[in-house]
Formats: structure tokens, C-alpha cells, sequence
């Protein structure tokens, strides 16, 4: 039997994959390669975190993505490798809180979907799909936080997309976020 709630969800997931496959087709060659690359050095900042901190990329990785809501990907490089050496971090209370966790719990520590899967993606998880702000205005969402049947509709949406293209989830995300963010950083 079929709910509202799946109806809805499968209508979100292909309006959102036209609009994903329609940005995709948009991409200039040097956007391709920011967006193939991006995660991979998303990967060696986690691998310095780790290193500091004599721990794995796992939990590498969710430190960095802990400390990234609200936060400029420079801002949060500078305050995961302040983390790891020990240093002060000033910003938001919970990601400093979050990151206090992964030390122990990895990806575990990470309950939000979105700072969960960005962990996983920076790790190395190419099916891992990141929704944030920028990929709600890309699906063309009214709102800038997903619900979870929307992130999972959006999630299903950029696979779906990164596969017509022959490309990973992973690297669709980054790619539509480059496009619509208008940088990588």
C-alpha cells in the first residue's frame, strides 16, 4: 500500500533528480575536476587530524565534519587541526561537542544525517551523498533544512543522477554543490 507520505517523497526524489541532472549538465571541465578531487582533500585534512591525534581516519574524518555547520570550509580545516593538536577551538558549543564525541565514537558520535554522511564521504564512502544548503536551493527546496524523508529523497536523487552520468554519488554531490555554490571552497 502506498502512503501520502511515499508518494510525496518519490515526487520530491524525481523533481530533484531533473533539477540535479540538469545542473550536472551544466558542468565546465574545470568544475568536473574541483568536484573530483574535492573529497580527496577533504580525505588528507582528515588524515592530518588523525595523524595529530595518533587515531583513524574515521575518526579523522567526523572531526572534520563536526566542526562543519555553519562554518566555511577554511574555518573548519583550521579549527579540526586546532582540535587535534590540543588548541583552544572557539565557534559553536555543539560542534565542539561533536567532536569531543567522535574522538570516541567516530562516526557514531555524528547523529545528524547531513554531518554523518559528509564524515563517511570525507573517509572515503563514495555512496555517501551530503545535503546541505546548497543542495536544498539546488533541488529548488523552499526551505534550507531537510526533513529526514526529504534528505533521503534528495540522497536517492543525486545516486540516481550520479549514475546516468557514470560518476559517484559522492562526486555528483560536490559537483552540483561547486555549480550551485559557484566555488569549491
Amino acid at each position: 500500500m502506498t502512503t501520502t507520505t511515499d508518494t510525496l517523497s518519490y515526487s520530491l526524489s524525481n523533481a530533484a533528480y531533473f533539477a540535479f541532472s540538469d545542473i550536472i549538465m551544466t558542468a565546465t571541465l574545470s568544475g568536473m575536476e574541483a568536484a573530483s578531487v574535492w573529497y580527496f582533500e577533504a580525505q588528507e585534512v582528515a588524515e592530518h587530524v588523525a595523524e595529530n591525534m595518533g587515531a583513524s581516519l574515521e575518526i579523522g574524518a567526523s572531526i572534520v565534519s563536526a566542526f562543519s555547520p555553519r562554518n566555511r570550509w577554511a574555518t573548519n580545516i583550521a579549527q579540526a587541526l586546532a582540535f587535534s593538536q590540543g588548541k583552544p577551538v572557539s565557534g559553536l558549543q555543539n560542534n565542539l561537542r561533536m567532536a569531543e564525541a567522535a574522538k570516541v565514537d567516530g562516526f557514531d558520535a555524528l547523529k545528524g544525517l547531513k554531518t554523518n554522511a559528509f564524515a563517511r564521504a570525507i573517509a572515503g564512502d563514495t555512496d555517501a551523498v551530503v545535503i546541505d544548503v546548497w543542495m536544498m536551493r539546488a533541488a529548488g527546496m523552499d526551505t534550507d533544512s531537510p526533513n529526514k524523508s526529504q534528505y533521503l529523497a534528495l540522497s536517492h536523487a543525486v545516486r540516481r543522477a550520479a549514475a546516468d552520468q557514470g560518476i559517484t554519488p559522492r562526486t555528483a554531490q560536490a559537483l552540483i554543490w561547486i555549480i550551485v555554490r559557484g566555488s569549491a571552497n
